[in-house]
């Protein structure tokens, strides 16, 4: 008799949680377990890719009207469905976001909840994939006879609702992690859960000839140039905005780079006046989500991240299976990967240190080639990594 998972996550957007998500399907052993996959968000551009096995289930008929509509649309979709509560919930919650109140609050999960699928079928496993709501909604809204909370990223620096966080943690098996960093600020915040906390290193599920098959096809990038790749949402915390500056000074200096940014975000019109005020329009090119990032860091001379905080890298951990030299800021995710002058460049995060960091590997070829053959910091097997996800899959 198999076993039955539901996964529940926000989206199967472009991201590196969304990926590591894929990849785990991909691994999972569907003679042994059935897999339903809940995502309550917008957001599907990868679901081409998710494992055939994996049942997804039907949107929520209410969500998309209450968190993705604009206000006119939802307002009238709502009081059509007669979700009064919901409606009045949505009107209170434009103003809170025009106000910039954004931290999510027990009120908002209670609505959430009202806004979600209803799943009435018992699993043996379910998992929140994802921290905050996605973990939430398992703990409180899914009867299961094993459950678990994923954290992706630090949950110090994503100032989360800690009444909402210890009423999951307190329901559910296990809370797992994917960087040392991350547990770290578990445990500081969460002490008396430390027995539930478990590791785990997810990039070791990739399918490595896959990626390395698909980095061989054609991109955008200038074959008459360096190419310096940066890869992420477009949004302040990852620190794309100084890497305007460190393009202005390479340029200044008469290299003949171009730096491209692969994704998207609500910061792109912020980068946008930067790059007119730097005038380097031709130079420092956005890219928007593009389809196949792995081809871009593999005709990418230097990688830059320059991020605010992390929880796993993912991004970092690609590039350097592609054995590139990357250069990224000084915070605890990236120093579990990169080790300074070892397999990689740590900077402060600045747009004149950037600058200098990427220069130093311009102009020092061997020095290049050395962090660009070291490979990232030791990580578990495949085969090792599933073993450590089957234990958590009981009690």
């Amino acid at each position: 008799m198999k076993k039955s998972i539901l996964i529940v996550s926000s989206s199967l957007g472009m991201g590196g949680l969304e990926k590591t998500l894929i990849n785990l399907c991909d691994n999972i052993n569907y003679n042994k377990y059935t897999v339903d996959l809940y995502l309550f968000n917008e957001g599907k551009q990868l679901l081409p890719s998710l494992n055939k096995n994996v049942n997804l289930l039907d949107d929520s008929p209410y969500y998309s009207d209450v968190y993705n509509k604009p206000l006119g649309a939802s307002l009238k979709n709502l009081l059509k469905k007669r979700q009064f509560s919901l409606f009045f919930y949505r009107i209170g919650h434009f103003i809170r976001i025009r106000f910039n109140k954004r931290k999510q609050t027990v009120h908002d999960f209670n609505m959430q909840k009202k806004a979600m699928l209803k799943i009435d079928k018992n699993y043996d496993i379910a998992i929140g994939f994802e921290e905050g709501t996605a973990s939430y909604y398992v703990a409180n809204c899914i009867n299961a006879k094993v459950k678990s909370c994923w954290m992706h990223t630090d949950v110090k620096a994503i100032n989360n609702n800690k009444k909402l966080d210890e009423q999951a943690f307190s329901k559910v098996d296990y809370i797992c992690t994917v960087s040392q960093n991350s547990l770290k600020s578990l445990t500081e915040l969460y002490p008396k859960y430390t027995d539930k906390f478990r590791l785990f290193t997810l990039p070791a599920l990739y399918d490595y000839d896959k990626l390395f098959e698909i980095a061989k096809e054609p991109n955008v990038m200038d074959k008459t140039t360096v190419n310096i790749l940066s890869i992420g949402r477009l949004v302040e915390l990852k620190g794309f905005q100084l890497c305007v500056g460190a393009l202005k000074k390479l340029l200044d200096d008469g290299y003949n780079v171009k730096w491209y940014v692969a994704g998207e975000g609500d910061y792109r019109g912020n980068l946008q006046n930067l790059i007119e005020k730097y005038n380097v329009k031709e130079n420092f090119i956005l890219l928007g989500n593009y389809d196949n990032p792995y081809s871009l860091i593999n005709s990418a001379t230097i990688c830059v991240q320059p991020s605010m905080y992390e929880g796993f890298s993912l991004v970092v951990y690609e590039e350097k299976l592609f054995k590139k030299p990357v250069v990224v800021s000084n915070i605890e995710p990236f120093l579990e990967q990169i080790t300074h002058l070892k397999n990689g460049v740590v900077v402060e995060r600045n747009s004149l240190d950037i600058y200098k960091g990427v220069k130093s590997l311009l102009d020092d070829k061997i020095l290049l080639e050395k962090l660009a053959n070291t490979p990232n910091n030791k990580y578990f097997t495949k085969e090792e990594m599933i073993k450590e996800i089957e234990k958590t899959f009981t009690k």
